[in-house]
């Protein structure tokens, strides 16, 4: 590598550094003094003690190591690099004090980074007795501030919500986003860990009353099912247990897009991800309604939905009764969630 290609890529790792250093800081905007040292983990993890270890860091790694002592006195570790209070921060320590150490520090490493090449060497302690080249020291340093920026972004999610490098509140189209995407990763989390239903768990493939019967969903009652609901939107979206409005949608399917659909309904019960049942009339198999379960994304253990058809109204409280008595008697679930109901 030529002299000028080696410092395009110290300048080039040196920028990336300052930018990853940008983002630590702000990390404690607009928290109380509780909030930046709370404990965040059983280990104690907490964002201004995470600045406190960066400084050492940085002082450490761009001080000592290259024979560039840093000014200020820096926490004593063992010869495994360890020392319990790295991340401890007293209370007669103040959130200034330690916000200007970290400044100071990063100060001193960017002067130690500037003055010397790229090839010089140092030496690491808890990394052995090989001499080590101020390139690998950066690139080092550039990971465990990302690590920690990653621990401080989780640690501020949870305390406020806010999240991103400017830590700024998320507007509410964005709030709701990822609020879908948590209960559908929640969900998720809950099929694969075997909390929604037990592995090996065979789920009942029937419900027989005299007024209807329930059987698994699937493309072949594609026709007789796009029939049933299209004929009755407003009837179903004003049904308890679709609270959002916005199934069916108002403009209805194509009978191709509805039998997608109920294709992934029957890899869904195929796959105990969900279970979804046509409501059939006993007298002529037509389908009249449907039920749904599926998994809950908060204290309740499932998701219990269903319709009929608006000519029959009737039998909606009916349906819905029966299965609640099902779920009781032949599902695993205790907690379920009618929605309304």
């Amino acid at each position: 590598m030529s002299d000028d290609t080696a410092e395009t890529a110290k300048h080039h790792l040196h920028k990336c550094l300052r930018w990853a250093r940008d983002e630590v800081l702000p990390k404690l905007d607009g928290l109380d003094e509780y909030d930046v040292r709370r404990p965040m983990t059983r280990t104690g993890l907490n964002l201004l003690g995470l600045v406190k270890h960066l400084t050492f860091f940085e002082a450490s790694y761009f001080g000592f190591v290259f024979d560039w002592p840093y000014p200020e006195a820096i926490p004593a570790v063992d010869e495994s690099f360890r020392n319990p209070d790295l991340m401890w921060v007293p209370v007669d320590e103040t959130r200034e004090q330690v916000v200007e150490g970290y400044r100071n520090a990063c100060r001193h490493a960017d002067a130690t980074i500037e003055a010397l090449p790229i090839y010089a060497v140092g030496h690491v302690p808890w990394w052995g007795n090989n001499d080590v080249p101020l390139f690998n020291v950066m690139a080092h340093m550039l990971g465990e501030t990302r690590q920690h920026l990653g621990h401080m972004d989780l640690i501020r999610e949870q305390l406020d919500g806010r999240i991103g490098e400017d830590v700024e509140a998320l507007p509410p189209e964005a709030d709701a986003d990822f609020a879908r995407r948590w209960r559908r990763t929640e969900k998720a989390a809950r099929v694969a860990g075997h909390r929604f239903v037990p592995a090996g768990f065979v789920p009942p493939a029937s419900l027989v009353h005299d007024r209807f019967r329930l059987e698994p969903l699937g493309p072949q009652h594609n026709d007789a099912d796009h029939s049933a609901w299209m004929s009755s939107i407003d009837h179903v979206r004003a049904t308890p247990g679709y609270p959002d409005g916005d199934w069916p949608p108002a403009a209805g399917m194509t009978s191709e897009e509805n039998l997608a659909d109920l294709t992934r309904h029957a890899r869904d019960f195929e796959t105990r991800r969900g279970f979804t049942f046509t409501v059939l009339d006993p007298a002529d198999d037509d389908v009249i309604g449907c039920v749904y379960l599926y998994p809950a994304a908060d204290e309740h253990d499932v998701v219990v939905q269903s319709w009929v058809r608006a000519d029959r109204a009737d039998l909606d409280v009916v349906l819905a009764g029966a299965v609640q008595q099902w779920i009781d008697s032949d599902w695993p679930w205790t907690r379920p969630d009618r929605i309304g109901r």
